[in-house]
């Protein structure tokens, strides 16, 4: 790890054990504390992740009479993905990643009132396909989650005031607004049914011992994050968002020669508003129904900077232009579960991103989720994925995506999905902005094309899983030359967790 970060990392460590130890009480493993559950269940509520599998019985000692628990997870992973349009050698876009990785985890509580979690991961990367000329080869250390947890409760026992501080994870249900692990500080305050969180979020040092620099998509930005959820009624929930981005970085200036992995495409000043409502009934007839409708608006300033490569490491700054932002965008759906074997379940979805339709003025009207964003909803399956295709998965900014699911629940915990997705621009533009598959468009059409995914995720077994997928793009008139073409790509992994 960068001697730096390792650095900062232990003086915040240090500077919240400082803090929050005047709170730490001795606590029974499973008894409550002021209404709150005791150290039998704090580990698997404060480190539960949507798709992370921890295992129940963790390898366990005692340390000052409180429970200090630790698990080890191995991961290996091929993703291929192959470009409509490819330079040879190839550049990098069209590749084989295998990568392996181990990962290390420490969890310590007394109690609510204290708790510790220590996370790092070893991992290697590399591109399988010779004469790749960005390929990748890399081994390195890799800090995650790191942070201390306190809470206590209030009033009748069913209010809670929590603090965290370190390294934290930030994962909404369905991954459309944030799955990032951030170094940040977070207030949680709330009761049974209604809870509200603020934190401030700022990266203070690389993540990676192979690199020296902080990403540029996060150097020097400062994040305010507010979340607010009601469960108005049982299985059905109101969630608020807000996001308030403010970039401080140096912006490039016109003919700067820059490493290609330190290009920063955009400085700006933004915020993100928004609001989610889904929920699910059991229906009379058997089975189930369940809805989402995800809604939210950002504007605010920015600067865009444009590169072009001159070497196959280094770009040189082409353009800088300063927009004013203003965007919408949605993602809505409902999901059937039927009463039969197998559970089958079918699934319609609908997203749009504005689009910008004059791009020669200063007012950008195109939506931009956060960065922070993953985009994988699951749509019921065991493992989630990619929402909006595996192989195109692009951005919601001038795009819009009708998603047609299907899927079956096998054997205990497995599952299979096959999901259709049809892709078209908003406003007709040249470039599809943030997305898997890069090439060239005409600007004359809003056609993207279709993709088709199948996933099949087995986790029969709290210390295995496994999943494949596989992914095809055929691409529509608004690629020109290349409508038409199919590309494919896959993904397989396998996990093993002690």
């Amino acid at each position: 790890m960068h001697i730096n970060c390792a650095g900062r990392v232990a003086v915040l460590s240090c500077g919240l054990l400082i803090l929050t130890a005047p709170f730490a009480v001795a606590a029974a493993d499973t008894e409550e504390i002021d209404g709150r559950p005791g150290v039998g269940n704090l580990r698997e509520r404060l480190t539960e992740r949507e798709d992370e599998n921890r295992v129940e019985d963790a390898w366990t000692t005692d340390l000052f009479g409180h429970p200090l628990s630790a698990t080890v997870q191995f991961e290996w992973s091929a993703d291929w993905a192959r470009q409509l349009v490819e330079d040879d050698p190839p550049d990098g876009e069209t590749r084989v990643l295998f990568e392996q990785e181990a990962e290390g985890e420490i969890f310590y509580s007394t109690g609510p009132r204290f708790s510790l979690l220590l996370q790092a991961r070893i991992g290697m990367e590399r591109d399988l396909l010779s004469g790749t000329r960005r390929g990748v080869s890399e081994l390195f250390v890799e800090r995650g989650e790191m942070w201390v947890h306190s809470e206590r409760a209030f009033g009748s026992g069913s209010g809670f005031l929590s603090i965290d501080f370190g390294r934290l994870d930030f994962e909404d249900d369905r991954r459309w607004w944030w799955d990032e692990d951030m170094d940040a500080a977070r207030v949680t305050v709330g009761t049974d049914s209604l809870e509200l969180a603020l934190a401030v979020a700022k990266e203070l040092g690389p993540t990676r011992t192979d690199r020296d620099f902080v990403e540029p998509d996060h150097e020097d930005v400062t994040r305010i994050i507010a979340e607010a959820s009601w469960d108005w009624r049982d299985d059905h929930s109101l969630q608020l968002f807000a996001l308030f981005h403010d970039d401080r970085s140096r912006t490039h200036a016109i003919g700067e020669s820059v490493d290609i992995d330190r290009e920063d495409e955009t400085d700006a000043t933004l915020r993100w508003l928004g609001a989610r409502v889904s929920g699910a009934w059991s229906l009379r007839s058997g089975g189930t129904v369940g809805y989402w409708l995800d809604a939210g608006r950002v504007d605010g300033d920015e600067q865009v900077v444009e590169f072009t490569p001159i070497s196959a490491r280094q770009s040189e700054v082409e353009e800088r232009e300063r927009r004013t932002v203003h965007g919408w965008g949605f993602d809505t759906g409902v999901t059937r579960i039927m009463p039969l074997d197998f559970e089958p379940r079918l699934t319609l979805g609908y997203a749009r991103g504005s689009g910008d339709a004059n791009g020669d003025d200063t007012q950008d009207r195109a939506f931009r989720q956060t960065g922070l964003n993953g985009n994988r909803p699951g749509f019921g399956g065991m493992q989630s994925f990619p929402g909006y295709g595996l192989l195109l998965e692009p951005d919601l900014s001038n795009i819009e995506v009708v998603t047609v699911g299907a899927g079956l629940s096998l054997l205990r915990a497995s599952s299979i999905d096959l999901v259709y997705h049809r892709y078209r621009q908003v406003e007709q533009s040249d470039s599809l902005g943030d997305a898997r598959l890069t090439a060239p468009l005409t600007g004359s059409d809003r056609a993207l094309g279709h993709g088709v995914d199948l996933v099949l995720a087995v986790e029969e077994s709290k210390r295995v899983e496994f999943e494949f997928w596989l992914s095809a793009f055929r691409s529509g008139d608004a690629f020109g030359a290349q409508r038409g073409r199919s590309t494919f790509g896959g993904l397989f992994a396998l996990r093993l967790a002690f």
